[in-house]
């Protein structure tokens, strides 16, 4: 489980790398999340391997996770300031932090000959005092607790973004169960019983869980805008292809697969959203109301849902100034609204051509458009 989660709080940084990096109202939280993945690491077998072959002393190993993780818990608390918009407080957080690590070292050098810098199982055996383990778990209960706490308060503001207040509960929710571990280690020094290491590692790893879920939401986010946009782009070739085709000159750009490839989907739906809009003033003006009635008549004997009425209309009018457009008759000023209301924004807009998209591959649009004299 305390693999699972670390390789899960890994994906979530370097998946938020790009925007962590590229935007600095993101880049705090980001480097707190990677500096979080790092401490965690630094307890892992593959890494503790690694770390004995480059420094054959153990306990100078020992001792340097620690310091790392006293500049980590501090970063992690000096990021999250940032990220929740509140005064970082550089000179209190640091200042704390490099005077834990200076005591640490003292306590250390000042102790008993030892091996490792671990909690010996019995108090026989030669180790760090424990004053050693009081300072440095109380510093990383400390600021792990006001992280959370931030986390949460910053979650409940109102205003808030739905998604990002859940995300930030779960992150902070995380960072408290690591404050539960530093309790659990208190215990378990008091104690030395059997009954609480074991339960380190699973809490270790949901509480990177939780992080990691907290912290991909607004991945996941944009991943579900991402393929919505990517449907409604798709939804609309279709009726864009046949519109355009008949009226190029609404087209913004001439299409290719080069150009588009550099361009962001949101861009092209927008865009391919003007360019009907645009082909469907064109075409209005080859629709005369004697055509009008025609389409409602037959609309209606369609057996079409009344929510779907107005968009099977739109679309075989459609069809029918497609039919007049290219048999070459003359375009003629139309007064009537036919292109309907206006949206309130651009997500209600591509609602609304999708339903005239679907309308336009109907079954009913498919008869109109053969009585037409046209291909189906």
């Amino acid at each position: 489980m305390e693999n699972a989660g670390i390789v899960a709080l890994w994906a979530v940084a370097l998946v938020r790398a790009p925007q962590g990096i590229r935007h600095r109202e993101q880049r705090p939280l980001w480097f707190a999340i990677v500096m979080i993945a790092l401490a965690m690491s630094m307890h892992l077998d593959p890494v503790t391997a690694v770390l004995s072959r480059l420094i054959a002393d153990a306990h100078w190993i020992d001792l340097s996770t620690h310091l790392f993780s006293i500049v980590d818990a501090a970063a992690v608390l000096w990021f999250i300031f940032g990220a929740a918009g509140r005064q970082r407080r550089t000179a209190p957080v640091f200042g704390a932090a490099l005077a834990v690590m200076v005591t640490l070292v003292l306590l250390d050098l000042g102790g008993p000959a030892h091996a490792r810098n671990q909690i010996a199982p019995s108090r026989d055996i030669a180790s760090v005092p424990d004053a050693y383990w009081w300072v440095f778990f109380a510093f990383h209960l400390t600021a792990d607790t006001t992280c959370g706490i931030v986390c949460w308060s910053y979650g409940r503001r109102p205003g808030t973004p739905r998604l990002l207040r859940l995300g930030l509960r779960l992150f902070g929710t995380g960072i408290l169960l690591a404050s539960l571990l530093w309790v659990l280690k208190l215990f378990y020094l008091q104690t030395r019983s059997t009954v609480f290491a074991p339960l380190f590692s699973p809490v270790t790893g949901v509480e990177a869980a939780f992080m990691a879920v907290g912290a991909a939401l607004p991945v996941l986010a944009r991943t579900r805008d991402h393929l919505r946009d990517r449907r409604s782009y798709r939804g609309l070739d279709r009726l864009w292809q046949d519109l355009t085709s008949t009226t190029p000159d609404v087209v913004l750009r001439p299409g290719n697969r080069l150009g588009a490839a550099a361009v962001p989907l949101q861009l092209l739906l927008y865009r391919r959203v003007i360019e009907i809009r645009d082909a469907m003033i064109v075409l209005r003006n080859y629709v005369p109301p004697s055509t009008l009635g025609v389409v409602r008549t037959h609309v209606a004997g369609q057996g079409v849902p009344e929510p779907l009425v107005d968009a099977h209309v739109t679309a075989c009018w459609l069809a029918a100034a497609l039919h007049a457009k290219r048999s070459g008759q003359d375009p003629q000023a139309q007064t009537a609204n036919l292109a309907g209301p206006g949206a309130q924004d651009l997500v209600e807009e591509i609602g609304s051509l999708l339903e005239v998209a679907s309308a336009y591959r109907s079954p009913a649009v498919h008869a109109y458009r053969a009585s037409l004299g046209g291909p189906a």
